[in-house]
């Protein structure tokens, strides 16, 4: 009897102290943000992800009452800060920006300084579509006239902001898709990459609409087909890749956003509500509108099967084509 009274009060004793434990696990994580929020970018001031990573984060400023300050830390194509964030304290207070690099580096390198299991989801931010360009000197109009001048060479030359890229891969798996070879010739950004394809240098190229709008409307450079879903209200005449018998090319540049493994699932979840309803603001629509992006603002458990996804891809085009950064 006594020890039966004993180890009724240890156990009642035992689930006292573990709730004096938890209890305050709960506010925190419901008054979460208490103090500014870093969001690091690990490309340059200025890009596209910065970009559409201010505007986001501006909106989620005001609706969560703390400062989400931008980071960013560019170098090793995202490795540096994303090595950062993976390092850094669960707490919800340092995240990482992530595009196709971070699921395709895993595939590009033997070694990461961190692993695929050291970042968790949060929400996949916006997503981009994407032109097929080419260079004025093919002289077409259309993907037809596009394939029947590049197929019978085999010299076809693509470019891209660099060996790994989005648009690299996108470059494999549209050669693959059609037939035809093409050459790969990385560039050191999109800017040199233009240059070289409005010179006639280089054959094609897939870039973000917003960023190759102006020469197409300028007749420097041929838009052949838009990679997103449905056409692109900045280039209504411009066909789909599924529309030209490609539907396994739709395909866009995305933003999402990360945070270190073993953050509580109710920050993450916060978190990917609050900016779920910042980018529904019609100002941040518009704004994202006018750079053919789209605003997503998924679940993590979406966010993580989207993941996957993207990693099944990347992991085949970069097998399948021997792509290698080591």
């Amino acid at each position: 009897m006594f020890l039966r009274r004993h180890w009724r009060r240890f156990g009642a004793l035992a689930v006292a102290i573990a709730s004096a434990l938890a209890a305050p696990a709960a506010p925190a994580q419901a008054s979460y943000p208490e103090r500014p929020v870093r969001i690091v970018v690990p490309y340059p001031a200025g890009g596209n992800t910065d970009v559409i990573t201010r505007a986001v984060m501006k909106e989620v400023s005001a609706r969560m009452g703390q400062p989400f300050v931008i980071d960013n830390k560019p170098g090793g194509n995202s490795i540096l800060g994303t090595d950062i964030v993976a390092k850094a304290a669960p707490d919800g207070y340092t995240l990482l920006v992530v595009i196709g690099a971070y699921a395709n580096n895993q595939w590009l390198y033997k070694s990461l300084p961190y692993g695929p299991n050291d970042l968790v989801p949060i929400t996949q931010i916006s997503r981009t579509s994407l032109v097929l360009v080419s260079t004025p000197q093919l002289a077409v109009s259309s993907m037809a006239e596009f394939l029947a001048a590049v197929r019978p060479t085999g010299q076809a030359t693509f470019a891209s902001s660099g060996i790994g890229s989005a648009a690299h891969l996108l470059g494999e798996r549209f050669a693959k898709a059609a037939g035809f070879k093409a050459t790969h010739i990385p560039y050191k950004g999109t800017a040199d990459a233009m240059n070289d394809l409005v010179g006639g240098r280089v054959g094609f190229m897939f870039d973000a609409v917003s960023a190759v709008g102006p020469q197409i409307r300028a007749g420097k450079l041929n838009a052949l087909a838009v990679t997103g879903s449905t056409r692109s209200a900045q280039l209504p005449g411009v066909p789909t890749m599924t529309e030209l018998g490609f539907p396994q090319l739709v395909s866009y540049a995305w933003g999402g956003l990360m945070a270190p493994a073993r953050t509580p699932d109710a920050i993450r979840q916060r978190l990917a509500s609050e900016i779920a309803a910042a980018l529904q603001t019609p100002e941040l629509k518009e704004r994202l509108a006018a750079i053919s992006t789209d605003a997503v603002g998924s679940t993590p458990a979406e966010f993580a099967r989207f993941l996957a996804e993207e990693n099944r891809i990347g992991a085949e085009v970069i097998k399948n084509s021997g792509i290698s950064l080591d």
